[in-house]
């Protein structure tokens, strides 16, 4: 008796109800995506839900704008099952070129898509969704597609950010030869552009500091020609000056006595008024060499 109970409540619940997963593609594919809401939350609540409930949960929060819920229900989805990820995929590339969504919101749900499946391309929005990694402070990823970015889409707008950012990536990686490059090519390339000086400006501070390191470790013919290079062509009026005491005291280290004399004279020649204390050392050392003999 029990046994034939059994059979026709299973034949019942055949013929009258559709599983959660059912229904919810079908709320889906109407685009009741709060329908599908209600229904992945009930069924998840009521125990193990299968890969699919996640799914279509994930993907109906991601097309009310609850993406952050969505990317974490669509993570579980094809952990447990994935086969879903392509599907998954094409569905939030769909999602990212919606008419109405934010760029940084279209951005990410692109990239989410080319995390599942890295076979998508992502065209000349490999800037933005590397604008997403860096903004993150993700500099590995975002190093890897604004170095693609600029490398495809080398004539693009967005270059000239990219570099910048680009330069900023390496130097968080540790890279400093690979950010140099990205500064020296964003100066290139953009000479005028805010961009552009701020770089030129960086570059000038490397050169200093790269003649400072010669001039430590002994290295004088190396510090003099970095430290004149920096003098004929810094903007900042400070550096200059900078550049040129280190030129005196690359000369007084390498003995020349009478060029390093000339070259603390040019940092007092120079002087208007921002630089009193560089000025002040500057004749100190010049007392110091005329005390030993040096008119």
């Amino acid at each position: 008796m029990r046994r034939c109970l059994a059979i026709l409540l299973l034949l019942a619940l055949g013929c009258g109800t559709r599983g959660p997963v059912a229904d919810m593609r079908h709320a889906y594919e109407k685009g009741d995506y709060s329908e599908v809401v209600t229904l992945g939350r009930h069924a998840i609540r009521n125990g193990t839900a299968p890969a699919d409930v996640h799914y279509y949960y994930g993907m109906a929060l991601v097309a009310l704008g609850r993406d952050s819920e969505g990317f974490a229900e669509v993570d579980t989805a094809v952990a447990a099952n994935a086969g879903l990820k392509p599907g998954a995929a094409g569905m939030l590339r769909d999602f990212s070129a919606r008419e109405g969504i934010g760029r940084d919101e279209s951005a990410r749900r692109l990239r989410k898509a080319h995390e599942l499946d890295e076979s998508i391309d992502l065209g000349q929005r490999r800037f933005a969704v590397a604008d997403t990694y860096y903004e993150d402070r993700d500099f590995q990823h975002a190093a890897a597609l604004y170095d693609e970015a600029v490398t495809k889409f080398a004539n693009a707008p967005e270059c000239e950010r990219a570099y910048a950012r680009l330069s900023d990536c390496w130097r968080a990686l540790g890279d400093d030869e690979k950010a140099r490059t990205a500064m020296e090519t964003l100066v290139k390339r953009f000479p005028r552009s805010g961009e552009g000086q701020g770089a030129a400006a960086n570059l000038n501070e490397l050169l200093y500091q790269d003649a400072q390191h010669h001039f430590d470790a002994g290295e004088f013919d190396e510090a003099i020609t970095g430290a004149a290079d920096l003098v004929g062509k810094a903007d900042n009026r400070s550096l200059q000056q900078k550049a040129r005491f280190l030129l005196g005291q690359a000369y007084e280290g390498k003995g020349d006595r009478a060029a390093a004399y000339e070259a603390y004279r040019e940092v007092i020649r120079n002087d208007r008024g921002d630089s009193g204390q560089i000025v002040e050392r500057a004749r100190a050392r010049i007392e110091s060499l005329q005390e030993a003999g040096l008119k």
